[in-house]
């Protein structure tokens, strides 16, 4: 749950053409293990087929390809996810920069990342008012930075930046009784944030919850 989508604001641009070839794809995509194999080929000649197709694949098979530590050949497709990202905000760049990191097992550095960007993010005023007909970009940004916080910080066992980071989650949300989210909060933002993270029935608050249960009993 470390690596977020590294395209995820490109996945909703995408052009929807021959609705057959799309479910090709997408099944394809769906099959495929994230290894170097005939089903790799397949998707590429896809794309080739279907270059508007970049924009929402690209980012997902660079993350399946880091998961199997394809780092060379997730490389070149997040190129060219970056370089779409990057248009948008430096912001998405700096994020998605991260899960190169975090593919690559380098989690500190992706930490000092992450907590650099919310830093950044904070300061700019500007940023906060860029907004889609759906959502205000900087808020679903901003959460998942704070939920990659939360995970980094448990990956490398620093309890109490787990809580914290888990806490600003929550008060984001608008989940902490009796403390008010920040008024750039935007609880369409969220609610999409946790639709990504729900697993049958345990949803993304119900896994907040049993890690701070776990925390509170190792104090303890």
């Amino acid at each position: 749950m470390i690596i977020i989508g590294v395209t995820i604001w490109s996945i909703y641009q995408s052009n929807l053409g021959s609705p057959k070839d799309y479910f090709m794809v997408e099944k394809t995509f769906n099959q495929w293990d994230g290894g170097r194999n005939e089903q790799l080929v397949k998707l590429q000649k896809f794309l080739k087929q279907h270059p508007e197709l970049h924009a929402k694949y690209d980012g997902r098979i660079a993350q399946k390809l880091l998961l199997c530590s394809e780092q060379g050949l997730a490389a070149s497709f997040s190129k060219l996810a970056l370089g779409r990202v990057g248009k948008l905000s430096p912001y998405y760049t700096q994020f998605s920069n991260g899960s190169l990191l975090i593919g690559e097992k380098n989690l500190e550095a992706a930490l000092a990342s992450a907590k650099m960007l919310k830093h950044t993010l904070d300061q700019d005023q500007l940023f906060w008012e860029t907004k889609s007909g759906l959502l205000k970009h900087g808020q679903i940004l901003y959460g998942y930075n704070l939920l990659r916080i939360a995970f980094l910080e448990q990956a490398l066992g620093n309890r109490a930046g787990e809580i914290e980071a888990w806490r600003e989650f929550k008060r984001e949300a608008g989940w902490m009784s009796g403390e008010n989210p920040s008024i750039r909060s935007d609880p369409t933002a969220y609610a999409l944030i946790c639709q990504n993270f729900q697993n049958d029935d345990v949803s993304l608050r119900d896994f907040i919850e049993h890690r701070e249960k776990s925390l509170e009993n190792l104090s303890q």
